[in-house]
């Protein structure tokens, strides 16, 4: 819409009246006032189209969650005014909601109404949200006030927990790196005993403090921590006074305290913290700078807020394609140095690493004078040593080029090969470095080497071979002297070497005078060959294993299949009573049983070969869980008409005792492992037992009195297809219930143990990591 002001109203009257009046008196000079005419037009054009463009504003909300003295929200505010300038026609409000202070449901209706009244007759085209009250605020009350205009976010908290429209709210991520910042408390502090982490109750507080928990894991599991929820400056002061300053630091995630009814900005803190106990503080947000933290992975207000801006001017732009939902917090390591060095704390020396506070030092203030001179000093005196080195290189060259003119012409090139040269007549030999590398010599140079010593350094058992090569060799019969022998290292080992060589010259009687040669270390060629021969005995033992396995196989799934196919042709073809017939049938019942334990271990093994299997922790009660296994096992016992007492301890006493991990594996293996007792223990009896090692391992035994396993057996009973041998004593089976008991036990993260004597019983030990829970809270002991 377009609006004149009385200037303009005044000028366009005027303009009508003077060209009626041309027109009228003089209609010569008609074509001069035209062009007079045109020029005023567009004079009055512009002006009218430049209010028209000085009228399309674009209106945009800045809400932020805290009060206006709070320098992240000052640093964040500023950055996005800095993106938004009035001169592109932005038109901002700032509205502060200080829930800091004040953050009750009556106070978020009054900011709503004020809001509403305030906004009412203003079209706003953006919000920004600041901190997480803000962002709540507007999910909850934004439509109604504003209707469905884009939303930017910023210095939101666990953001990606919310469930909103990604289409409309897009924003900067405020992660805090908390793991960056316990590397850094490690680096700076190797010492460190045990880390105080403070935080408050506030929504922020209790984000970032599980933030934390989280945090630990994998890596920092072994720190020694403990977090303190500071609710008044007095249970503060009171913990904080109970600890050590030796070896401690703090780390601040939040600390807005109640005093007289509000809160004051954390670093405001630091006298009342330090005074309480003076150990290096660590955080995460620029703002507490400042005669205060030592430093951190940090975050600050102005990067929050130039992102959050860039993203509203391009949405606001036509751009929004280009505005992912979320963007990365932007992280800086950063350190005061005087802080650093009131602490006597290591600093840090990461080229990624930054220091505020730091002096600047000679070399900082005429870094380039020096660098540019130092540059050329280094260059002159590189060229004159290189010079020297020449000129050095040049006699020596000289002197030992007809010497070693011979050996370098024979030297074979190649890694790990040495080059060996005997001459007879002096009873002297040359070995180069590397081969000196090789025995360990390498302080010995040539003349310390003799025939006589070189002939101690083969193994005793090879020294025939060496001889009879060695006359071949100066005989004719081959053309080279070869042999793969042992060689005595320097500390008395003995080394598989290659030795290739050949007599290179002989005097006047064809007695050999030189001979040289090299030398190559076959250690690993030798190793690999052992561990290829042991592999290939592997390979037909467990071939061996398999034919056993499937002759077993075939007998343990005819043995059955004959019975349940015998049975069930008895009760169809002969007629018998009801009694009788129920007999067949528990038989047939009793087969199919076998059969189907026996198709539920093969499928098991094969799904642990395959990898299929997964563990799945939960918590469940393990009590409940011994209480059924008791059942089933007393069950079993009874069905098989042994006289053997099952017996259950427990590590706790109480009722119900909830734990973390895979209740049907722990089953499965303890099943498994109550079975093989059960077939192996005639009668006596039979414990089922556990303890807790500590709140992260638990230990279950199953203990019995059957025939034992020798010891020479206890080596291959948990090896699949493989079943020890007791004797005259024979049970049916596939030999793979241990097998899959020990992949499981494994897969849980554990180890399993026997411990057995012949005719004394066994014990069957495993350990797998858990976590002890309580019954409601699931809180760790």
């Amino acid at each position: 819409m377009i609006k004149l002001n009385l200037y303009q109203i005044t000028l366009a009257t005027f303009l009508i009246l003077k060209i009626s009046y041309n027109l009228c008196v003089n209609y010569h000079d008609f074509m001069i006032q035209r062009i007079h005419l045109l020029t005023m037009m567009l004079f009055l054009f512009a002006e009218i189209t430049g209010n028209e463009r000085h009228d399309k504003l674009t209106d945009v909300i800045i809400i932020n969650s805290y009060h206006t003295t709070f320098k992240w929200t000052q640093d964040l505010t500023n950055a996005i005014i800095k993106e938004l300038p009035e001169k592109d026609n932005y038109r901002l409000f700032v509205e502060y909601m200080d829930t800091k202070k004040f953050h009750t449901q009556p106070q978020l209706e009054a900011f709503k109404d004020y809001m509403f009244e305030k906004y009412k007759g203003i079209d706003v085209q953006g919000i920004i949200c600041s901190d997480n009250h803000a962002m709540e605020f507007i999910l909850k009350y934004g439509d109604e006030l504003f209707g469905k205009v884009p939303v930017v976010f910023c210095g939101v908290n666990n953001i990606r927990d919310f469930n909103i429209d990604t289409t409309r709210y897009r924003g900067v991520a405020e992660d805090i790196d908390i793991r960056t910042t316990l590397r850094i408390i490690e680096t700076v502090q190797p010492n460190l005993e045990e880390l105080i982490v403070i935080s408050d109750s506030t929504l922020s507080g209790l984000l970032f403090s599980d933030q934390f928990k989280s945090a630990l894991e994998p890596d920092f599991l072994h720190l020694n921590y403990e977090i303190i929820y500071a609710t008044t400056p007095l249970q503060l002061k009171n913990q904080l006074s109970a600890f050590p300053e030796e070896n401690r630091a703090i780390y601040l995630l939040s600390l807005y305290l109640d005093r007289d009814g509000s809160s004051r900005d954390i670093i405001l803190e630091a006298d009342f913290i330090r005074e309480s106990l003076d150990v290096p503080v660590y955080g995460n947000w620029d703002f507490l700078f400042g005669n205060f933290i030592v430093g951190g992975s940090v975050i600050n207000g102005t990067d929050q807020g130039i992102e959050a801006g860039k993203a509203m001017r391009k949405i606001l732009t036509g751009k929004a394609d280009q505005v992912p939902f979320l963007k990365e917090t932007p992280q800086h390591i950063i350190f005061d140095y005087i802080q650093l060095k009131r602490y006597d704390l290591i600093i840090p020396q990461k080229s990624n690493i930054s220091f505020i506070n730091r002096p600047e030092n000679l070399f900082r203030k005429h870094q380039r004078t020096i660098i540019i001179g130092g540059s050329i000093l280094i260059f002159l005196v590189t060229a004159i040593l290189i010079l020297l080195h020449i000129l050095n290189q040049k006699r020596i060259i000289e002197k030992r080029l007809r010497k070693s003119e011979n050996r370098l012409e024979l030297a074979l090139e190649g890694s790990y090969t040495g080059l060996w040269d005997i001459d007879f007549e002096n009873k002297t030999i040359y070995l180069n470095k590397r081969l000196s590398r090789f025995l360990g010599y390498v302080d010995k140079i040539e003349t310390d080497f003799n025939i006589k010593m070189v002939r101690n350094l083969f193994h005793p058992e090879d020294i025939d071979q060496i001889r009879e090569a060695f006359i071949m060799h100066v005989n004719g019969t081959n053309r080279g002297f070869h042999g793969e022998f042992r060689l005595k290292t320097d500390d008395g080992e003995y080394g598989w070497h290659s030795v290739h060589g050949r007599v290179t010259e002989f005097n006047d009687a064809n007695r050999p005078v030189r001979m040289v040669g090299i030398l190559t270390d076959i250690n690993f060629q030798k190793e690999f060959e052992n561990e290829l021969h042991k592999a290939r005995n592997r390979a037909l033992e467990s071939d061996r294993l398999k034919s056993a396995f499937l002759a077993n196989m075939s007998h343990e799934i005819r043995t059955p299949m004959n019975a349940i196919i015998g049975f069930s042709d008895i009760i169809l073809k002969e007629k018998m009573s009801s009694k009788e017939a129920e007999k067949y049938l528990k038989m047939i019942l009793k087969s199919g049983e076998s059969l189907l334990n026996l198709i539920n271990d093969i499928i098991d093994i094969s799904k642990i070969e395959s990898g299929q299997i997964q563990i799945k922790p939960e918590t469940f009660d393990l009590h409940t869980l011994l209480q059924n296994i008791e059942m089933v096992a007393k069950t079993l016992i009874t069905s098989k008409k042994k006289n053997i007492a099952f017996v259950v301890k427990k590590g706790n006493t109480k009722k119900n005792f909830f734990i973390e991990s895979d209740p049907h594996r722990i089953e499965q293996v303890i099943y498994n492992l109550i079975n093989n007792a059960i077939k192996f223990t005639n009668s006596g009896s039979i414990e089922l037992a556990y303890f807790i090692n500590n709140d992260r391992q638990i230990e279950f035994s199953v203990t019995d009195t059957g025939v034992g396993i020798a010891l020479e057996d206890q080596s291959v009973i948990f090896e699949r297809f493989r079943q020890a041998e007791n004797g005259d004593h024979h049970t049916a089976g596939t030999g793979l219930g241990l097998a899959i008991s020990k992949s499981l036990v494994e897969l849980i993260g554990g180890e399993i143990f026997v411990e057995s004597e012949p005719k004394k019983g066994s014990c069957f030990r495993f350990v797998i990591p858990c976590r002890v829970k309580s019954q409601l809270s699931g809180i760790h002991f």
